[in-house]
């Protein structure tokens, strides 16, 4: 399918966006926004465009390789985390971090989920600038594909192309059930998520809860301080089983790490293996910094991957490096580092290597002379990477204005879920006015349909 029948798709979509059938489109979406609370926050609501992201089969494709090929590459990362200090070094993981390493390092660590996040550039290919090693959003994304499934345009749609929705959310419950079988345990799995949630993660904190109990799977937010006990080889809080342990929050993850010391008995259980951590705690340390992206780019560490993922890496992951003093390659020359991103800021990204939500991160094309070389002193003081800027464009999506269509030339970034690091299902799709495309940021969001030609 060319890009030129995709087109085509698009302008047939909003064809259909007039009269009743847009009118009862937009009501749709209000109305399941408010049923399934397609909320950020209170204020915050997710639903603002009509049209999904349509990608063809054939880009659906790329996109799984390549998920796949570079979720594999994180793995060799990761595991050579664990038994290579200098390796560790180089990944410059915090104190804390290390602490944890005694854990879960050591045990077969099921990895349930994980999102690259990425754009498609104007050559079709995508490059991922991110990980998600916990990610949200599935529930989220789930629900807005089922809203636009329900909404007349899309309907009508459907009548013309074969379209696909695939949904994250039920490939959770899946795996669950697969790694707790795997464990040999009988039954299903039991899940404590810890919290309490911040503001911002309360509305999915919520959304997960209820997905995950409706589907048959026990599950209760917990807290560090709660009556927790390791008995006959189990983990309970009071005298709820506990086989898996999460978080959604950065607020619940805190109060994990913070609360839950060494003699912990969900620390203990951890590391005997009566719990796990759904994707492993040290691995989630590990994988959540972004300097690891500046190992899937380096070519001095080219040959931990096989021939086929070394070829991945190079398609998909842009030239990023830890910033700091020395030489490195940047295409086929070497460079003194410093220099060269004082020197190119139009064409490079300067982020903290463990923050999120888009906090800190600064586009040299956006971003004047003195604020860049200010924000470069920061970088080289503290753990901040700088990559290679991804080149994306702006799409024209309707929103509803008053009875009619109006456009909006926004963002859209594009990001893989990836299952057990052996398959990928479902996406997570953002819309933003501006560059930095987060919800944290005010963004919204659009499910992803995949449109064939009848």
């Amino acid at each position: 399918m060319s890009r030129n029948v995709l087109a085509d798709a698009v302008s047939f979509y909003d064809e259909l966006l007039q009269g009743e059938v847009l009118q009862r489109t937009h009501e749709t979406l209000l109305r399941l926004s408010e049923e399934r609370n397609l909320y950020y926050a209170p204020e915050h609501p997710l639903y603002r465009v009509l049209r999904p992201r349509f990608i063809t089969p054939e880009q659906q494709a790329d996109i799984q390789r390549a998920s796949v090929a570079v979720s594999r590459a994180l793995d060799v990362v990761y595991r050579r985390a664990c038994k290579d200090e200098s390796f560790r070094r180089e990944l410059r993981l915090q104190e804390w971090e290390e602490f944890l390493m005694p854990v879960d390092a050591d045990t077969p660590q099921p990895n349930v989920v994980g999102r690259l996040d990425g754009f498609v550039g104007p050559d079709g290919v995508i490059r991922f600038i991110e990980y998600n090693v916990d990610p949200g959003g599935p529930i989220h994304m789930s629900n807005m594909s089922d809203a636009f499934a329900a909404t007349p345009a899309l309907e009508a749609f459907a009548r013309r192309y074969d379209i696909s929705r695939p949904k994250p959310a039920p490939n959770l419950i899946q795996v669950l059930k697969a790694q707790h079988q795997r464990l040999g345990r009988d039954g299903v799995p039991q899940l404590a998520f810890f919290g309490p949630p911040s503001e911002d993660d309360s509305i999915e904190e919520g959304l997960y809860r209820d997905y995950i109990h409706a589907q048959g799977l026990p599950i209760r937010i917990v807290t560090s301080e709660d009556a927790w006990t390791l008995r006959d080889g189990r983990l309970f809080v009071d005298d709820f089983r506990v086989d898996v342990v999460t978080f959604i929050s950065v607020g619940g993850f805190g109060g994990l790490i913070v609360g839950c010391g060494p003699e912990h008995p969900v620390m203990q259980a951890l590391s005997s293996g009566a719990a796990y951590f759904m994707n492993g705690l040290f691995r989630s340390c590990v994988l959540r910094s972004k300097v690891l992206f500046a190992m899937l780019s380096d070519l001095a560490h080219s040959d931990m991957f096989e021939p086929d993922i070394r070829s991945a890496l190079v398609r998909h992951i842009p030239w990023t490096r830890v910033v700091r003093e020395g030489k490195t390659r940047h295409g086929d020359r070497e460079v003194d580092l410093l220099p060269f991103i004082a020197e190119h800021r139009e064409q490079l990204v300067l982020k903290p290597a463990s923050e999120f939500g888009g906090t800190g991160v600064t586009l040299g094309w956006q971003t004047d002379a003195e604020t860049w070389n200010a924000t470069l002193k920061q970088a080289r003081e503290e753990t901040w990477v700088v990559q290679a800027r991804v080149h994306t464009t702006k799409e024209k999506y309707p929103v509803y204005d008053g009875g009619r269509i109006r456009y909006e030339e926004l963002y859209s970034d594009l990001n893989p879920f990836v299952w057990n690091e052996e398959w990928q299902e479902g996406y997570f799709v953002r819309l933003s006015a501006g560059s930095i495309v987060n919800l944290a940021q005010g963004g919204t969001m659009t499910p992803l349909v995949v449109v064939k030609e009848r």
